[in-house]
């Protein structure tokens, strides 16, 4: 029972710390688009949107095996 308890406050802050780089990316993204317009067509803006994708995945994926019944809720992302 102690090692369940020990995996899931792991995957927790592991959770933690994904929403805030999805976040982090996510602003990235945001800011450089409406800073430049040809932005949205450049290799950085689909590399930057890849990490979120794995980032987002990584995350919705360790919510699926470990925190059904926890605070932490799926993010949905645009491809």
């Amino acid at each position: 029972m102690l090692r369940l308890y020990v995996i899931k406050r792991i995957v927790e802050r592991y959770c933690s710390k994904q929403v805030d780089k999805i976040n982090k990316l996510k602003n990235e993204n945001l800011d450089a688009c409406l800073v430049d317009s040809s932005y949205i067509d450049s290799l950085a803006h689909h590399r930057r949107k890849q990490r979120i994708v794995i980032a987002t995945t990584k995350y919705n994926t360790a919510i699926d095996l470990f925190l059904r019944d926890s605070k932490f809720e799926k993010i949905e992302v645009e491809l």
